[in-house]
């Protein structure tokens, strides 16, 4: 006879099959989905030139490459300026003082209250007088000549090349170029010191990343700038190292790095050279007192590079197509996690998005989504549920006698001999009746096939530029944020309890019933932080699973009937045989 709640043999086949499905559905997706590399970038000559102070007889029809060897004779400007290059994605501001990035404006995004586009360069640049691509060569004496020099300035429609020399053997050219769209700048630099010409450029990007607001260095969920770099083909983090005491700290990187990038929760700037970077430092720095106003947070990090000069810097949101599109593992700097995470990630923000072109609603997207997977799901879990659902029905039935024998044994009085004792005698009861009291932990498959996809949405939407800043509705106006009033959370609590509720689950041990109370409590207070895009998947999925459960309870209740109404009408035994 089965015992009520054991598997059947096709439960661990339907858990293989399951497996295979999602396996095979995520290597259809890599192998159909994923974008192309980019085309190579090509001039656009008929875009009006963009230079704010740029001279006439200083302009050329095309950024002059970046010789290896530059005049000696001085070359300067004679005052500051700033100009600018962009395309219709962004805005690019440089200075001629040092041929820094000053702004790199976004034009598409905004943060909620901003008065101006997303700007990649953080205000602490402005406060320390250190911009993005400042030459950093550990020479302090040269690093500040090149540093604030004033730089001959060359400019067409796209391109920008800036020329300075001292006339000692002291030079530096770069040469920067957006294309027509798209977040991807070439860059070509060369440079001379004491008369040699550099094997390698020392750049640095930093202080900071864009803005950090206080919201921002308050919420858990959201992460400040980290580096993130290949070496030897496998990706690497690198965060910001013990608050310095003193002077900054300097991580370096060994290995051959192909490339490098800085990042925070939305956006990145990722340096693709041509050849490998022959040096990688993480420098962390303390924040003075007076600046966290800009930047409240008491550290933060540059990361220091030497190429060889020429290559590609993308500067642009954390958008996983385009930075799959640049190769190698740079959409690893989305922060998705294991590669083969980032895979279930990458599958559900697609079907994220495609929910959304029709909706024009992430949150109902979500629900959507949420519903699909609950569809998916359906086939694989039913007989989960069914069989927890009987194995409660069957040990409600069996408690009064349960009890009956804990009571007799703990008037005997309860030790290491008595317990097991007891325990066998609970057993024998268990194997008489036809009950499997492990069975119920079949329940919790449904569960574990969902956990891959909330700890995948865990980890998504904080983490893409996507979901930042999507209205759902009424309070809820930045799904990528907790619940500004504890909603959602508070009855994805109740939707939690409730649905074990109505499993039946019988906990015989105080231990079981106290966590069978806590996990709805545990589960409330994580979600209290949580992105309200998560807390309302959870929540939806918890009130699809409650409607699945009552239509299981019906389910069961009836053949239960059923079972009773046949046993009562089953004769048990043959008829006496009438006396005449």
């Amino acid at each position: 006879m089965n015992q009520i709640g054991q598997e059947e043999p096709i439960g661990f086949s339907r858990l293989i099959l399951t497996t295979a499905l999602i396996a095979g559905v995520f290597i259809v997706w890599a192998m159909f989905f994923t974008p192309n590399k980019p085309p190579e970038q090509t001039d656009n000559k008929n875009q009006p030139a963009t230079a704010e102070k740029a001279s006439p007889e200083t302009r050329t029809d095309a950024v002059q490459p970046a010789p290896p060897i530059i005049p000696s004779e001085p070359l300067s400007a004679d005052e500051a300026g700033t100009f600018k290059i962009e395309n219709g994605e962004m805005e690019l501001h440089f200075s001629n003082r040092g041929a820094v990035l000053v702004h790199a404006f976004m034009k598409k995004f905004k943060e909620k209250g901003a008065s101006s586009q997303d700007d990649l360069v953080s205000p602490l640049s402005e406060a320390t007088q250190s911009y993005p691509l400042a030459v950093l060569s550990g020479d302090a004496a040269y690093d500040k000549a090149v540093n604030e020099g004033l730089f001959h300035v060359e400019q067409n429609a796209q391109g920008l090349t800036f020329k300075w020399s001292d006339g000692k053997g002291n030079t530096v050219i770069k040469a920067f170029r957006v294309e027509d769209k798209g977040y991807v700048m070439s860059f070509d630099m060369s440079a001379s010191r004491d008369g040699r010409v550099l094997e390698t450029v020392p750049l640095i990007w930093g202080p900071g990343f864009s803005r950090l607001t206080k919201e921002q260095a308050k919420n858990k969920y959201y992460q400040q700038e980290y580096v993130g770099y290949e070496a030897g083909g496998k990706f690497h983090k690198a965060v910001r190292g013990k608050k310095p005491s003193g002077d900054p700290q300097d991580q370096p990187y060994g290995g051959s790095v192909s490339w490098a990038g800085i990042a925070n929760n939305y956006f990145t700037a990722v340096f693709l050279p041509e050849e490998p970077i022959s040096s990688l430092k993480v420098r962390t720095m303390s924040v003075a007192a007076e600046l966290q106003e800009l930047h409240p947070s008491e550290t933060d990090i540059s990361m220091i590079i030497e190429t060889k000069g020429r290559g590609k810097l993308f500067l642009g949101p954390k958008d996983y197509p385009s930075l799959r599109g640049l190769g190698g593992q740079v959409f690893r700097m989305m922060n998705w996690g294991w590669s083969w995470f980032s895979a279930i990630c990458a599958f559900l923000l697609w079907g994220l998005n495609k929910l959304y072109a029709y909706t024009a609603n992430y949150g109902i997207a979500i629900l959507l989504l949420t519903l699909v997977m609950k569809i998916f799901f359906y086939p694989f879990t039913q007989s989960s549920m069914v069989k927890m659902k009987e194995m409660g029905e069957a040990m409600k039935k069996l408690k009064p006698q349960i009890d009956k024998i804990r009571a007799k044994y703990k008037k005997i009085g309860m030790n290491m001999q008595t317990r097991a004792k007891m325990n066998e005698e609970v057993m024998e009861l268990y194997k008489k009746e036809g009950v499997n009291p492990l069975g119920g932990m079949s329940g919790c498959l449904p569960l574990l096939l969902q956990l891959p996809v909330f700890w995948a949405l865990f980890t998504m939407l904080p983490n893409t530029i996507d979901l930042r800043g999507a209205h759902f509705f009424l309070w809820i106006k930045d799904l990528s944020l907790a619940d500004p009033l504890y909603i959602t959370p508070i009855l994805m609590g109740i939707s939690m309890f409730l649905s074990t509720m109505m499993s039946g689950t019988q906990m015989t041990e105080p231990t079981q019933k106290v966590m069978m109370y806590t996990m709805p409590v545990m589960f409330t207070w994580f979600c209290l932080w949580a992105p309200a895009g998560l807390t309302l998947y959870w929540l939806a999925n918890n009130i699809l699973t409650m409607g699945q459960q009552a239509i299981i309870n019906k389910q069961v209740e009836k053949r239960a009937l059923e079972a009773q109404k046949a046993k009562k009408s089953t004769p048990k035994g043959p008829s006496r045989p009438s006396h005449a």
